[in-house]
């Protein structure tokens, strides 16, 4: 009787770590670090990576604008002073 328990324990055992998850690969610290951050790749990378492309065309945007928003200040400044 004990030997068939323990078959079945060591059967039960063995299809545990037959079906669990392989560990995933972990990204080097330097690849990690291109990505910005510091953990492994996720399921969300996609994701992450839209975001950080919309932050760096906000940025750029904003950069324009400043630029711009300076031209205008200089060009009222020119046109008051002319009159």
């Amino acid at each position: 009787m004990s030997v068939i328990k323990t078959t079945l324990v060591a059967a039960a055992l063995a299809a545990l770590l037959g079906c669990s998850a392989p560990a995933p690969d972990e990204l080097d610290k330097e690849d990690a670090e291109a990505l910005g951050r510091d953990t492994d790749e996720t399921v969300f990378d996609d994701a992450i990576q839209t975001q950080d492309r919309a932050r760096a065309v906000e940025d750029l945007t904003l950069g324009r604008k400043d630029d711009m928003d300076d031209a205008i200040e200089r060009s009222e400044g020119e046109a008051s002073g002319e009159e």
